[in-house]
């Protein structure tokens, strides 16, 4: 169904491993590496987007010389950089857009779109505007546009990295059915997801990590409080409260960790402390003050829009940062410096946008979704930046779904559900 003989991706200068692959219907190929090593880029080739050397044919037919049209309509791709790739406003439009290019009748989009996402459990959003979903409803939006036209290969690209466990659950199912059917999934990770289904070929591209191996001491006895959240409510419109009620402090050099499902609240709350937004009762106060933007930094779950540089050479000597420079070199990346910033993988732009903002050594930082795009060597490296940080009394705020390194490397683990925080981890 779909060979790699002798396959080589080209980006400019940049050639990717090359990769031998024979994939049957119903199969399922798991392509695993670190970050840069070009999983994304093997992803692309196959649905025509990038130049390769050697041959990828889908049913005897070579993907270079097929019509672009036909070949969407068989093979599906989520990307890992899912922002880029949203184009329209609301969430059923998002879905249409991509039925629409393949030709469906007016009637039949409309069928497919409201069935595809009840399937993945967002029909309940879908006038919702494309832009005040959560990275992780985002992503499901992105896999049910990709399931709406049936294809015969999906290609997911670091796919499930925003979301939450008990959905990852609910799309296990949706592709065990979609494999039953005779469909096939190729699917990007740093590991082989044991959660997911099991592989029937594997290519590695690069050596790969043991995930958090390491387990640091947490801190104990901190007493100087350096914020506090008091009775914090939030609500986009007037319908739905976001944050009900939200209680907690944070204490001077901690490393703090709050995790809950898509659409809790998390990314809203790290923007109110950070002083984005305002809330809409209760209040925030830092060092006893009303946040403000820069008193503390905000990293965002998309590293594209906190990076400004040509290079990130450039981007780091806005901070003045050697230090960034120095760390970028020490684990082999230091190529990377003088790449075009565009040209970076999701992992390469992640470590660029957290090292740039641990350089400027704020008394707060937040974090949202750190480990997203870091391989397991590169997210060690960071959680260890992260302990050593919190020990010259910075404050590390963070949001993920990545429980194993919420567990290596925070002092405390905060639930936010229904609008509420609850601890589940004592210091």
């Amino acid at each position: 169904m779909l060979k790699l003989q002798k396959t080589r991706v080209k980006r400019g200068s940049w050639i990717s491993p090359t990769v031998d692959l024979d994939v049957r219907e119903g199969e399922v190929v798991a392509i695993i590496g670190p970050s840069g090593s070009g999983k994304s880029s093997i992803l692309l080739s196959i649905i025509g987007v990038l130049d390769y050397e050697g041959s990828i044919t889908l049913s005897g037919s070579e993907v270079r010389n097929m019509d672009k049209r036909q070949l969407r309509s068989r093979i599906a791709y989520v990307p890992d950089d899912l922002n880029s790739y949203l184009i329209t406003f609301r969430v059923i439009d998002e879905v249409a857009f991509n039925l629409e290019n393949l030709g469906y009748e007016s009637k039949n989009i409309v069928e497919k779109s409201l069935e595809v996402l009840e399937l993945t459990q967002l029909l309940e959003l879908w006038d919702r505007d494309v832009w005040t979903l959560s990275e992780g409803e985002k992503q499901r939006l992105v896999i049910a546009s990709a399931l709406s036209t049936s294809p015969k290969i999906v290609l997911l690209d670091n796919a499930f990295s925003n979301i939450d466990w008990e959905m990852k659950k609910k799309f296990l199912d949706i592709f065990k059915e979609f494999l039953e059917e005779g469909h096939t999934i190729v699917y990007t990770g740093y590991s082989i997801m044991k959660e997911f289904l099991k592989p029937d070929h594997v290519v590695y591209l690069g050596e790969t990590d043991e995930q958090y191996k390491i387990k640091m001491v947490k801190r104990t006895g901190l007493k100087d409080v350096l914020l506090e959240v008091e009775d914090l409510w939030f609500r986009y419109t007037r319908e739905r409260y976001i944050l009900r009620g939200v209680w907690f402090k944070a204490f001077r050099g901690e490393r703090l960790t709050i995790i809950g499902k898509n659409g809790s609240g998390k990314t809203t709350l790290l923007k109110i402390i950070s002083g984005l937004y305002k809330p809409s009762s209760g209040r925030v106060r830092i060092e006893s003050r009303t946040p403000k933007i820069g008193k503390c930094i905000y990293v965002p779950q998309n590293p594209s829009i906190s990076l400004f540089g040509r290079t990130p050479r450039e981007e780091l000597r806005y901070v003045e940062s050697r230090w960034a420079e120095k760390i970028i070199e020490d684990v082999g990346l230091g190529y990377l410096l003088d790449k075009p910033m565009h040209s970076l993988s999701l992992g390469e732009k992640r470590l660029i946008s957290l090292l740039s903002a641990l350089s400027l050594r704020a008394t707060l930082v937040v974090l949202d979704e750190p480990t997203v795009g870091l391989d397991h060597r590169l997210a060690n490296m960071i959680g260890e930046l992260f302990y050593n940080i919190s020990n010259e009394n910075v404050t590390l705020i963070m949001t993920t779904h990545d429980r194993d390194f919420a567990e290596a490397f925070s002092d405390r683990i905060l639930l936010l559900e229904e609008g509420v925080v609850h601890e589940i981890s004592e210091r």
